[in-house]
């Protein structure tokens, strides 16, 4: 784990922390920000995202940390960059975020509501989590240089 990434996740999960915070201690009735664009509601999910396993607080504190685990397997086996260090940091402050709060409470709270997306109310740690796999797919397609396996620089540096 590299000090930018570290960083990345560290500044997610205190903006995530601080807006739940100030959500759930300032907001009373929903607030159009923009209308039939933005508004916050609050709202406190025991399930994930869509309320998938919802009042399964076990599979809800499981299935990310088994997820997270798979996915920083897969990801060490690549030579990291900077804008995969910044994308890696999005998704773990993310997780960190919202695992704590699903960890001490039970539940996540939410506040962030498009209502041009009906089914969907999130918090600032599910938009680093979307942004990052988003950018981790644009890697995939985009950024050939950041899939280049750690064993064949290895392989390129040692002359073989």
């Amino acid at each position: 784990m590299t000090l930018l990434m570290i960083l990345v996740a560290a500044v997610v999960a205190v903006i995530d922390w601080l807006t739940k915070l100030l959500a759930s201690s300032c907001l009373t009735e929903t607030v159009t920000v923009i209308p039939h664009l933005l508004e916050l509601r609050l709202l406190h999910n025991s399930g994930m995202a869509l309320g998938f396993l919802a009042g399964n607080r076990f599979a809800s504190l499981l299935l990310p940390v088994v997820v997270n685990i798979v996915a920083w397997y897969q990801l060490r086996r690549y030579e990291p960059t900077r804008y995969m260090r910044v994308v890696v940091g999005l998704v773990l402050g993310g997780f960190i975020g919202n695992f704590a709060e699903r960890l001490i409470s039970g539940a996540v709270t939410d506040m962030i509501y498009f209502p041009f997306l009906p089914w969907f109310i999130c918090n600032v740690a599910d938009i680093a989590i979307c942004a990052g796999v988003v950018l981790l797919m644009a890697s995939l397609l985009f950024r050939p240089q950041d899939w280049r396996e750690k064993v064949a620089k290895d392989q390129q540096n040692s002359g073989g």
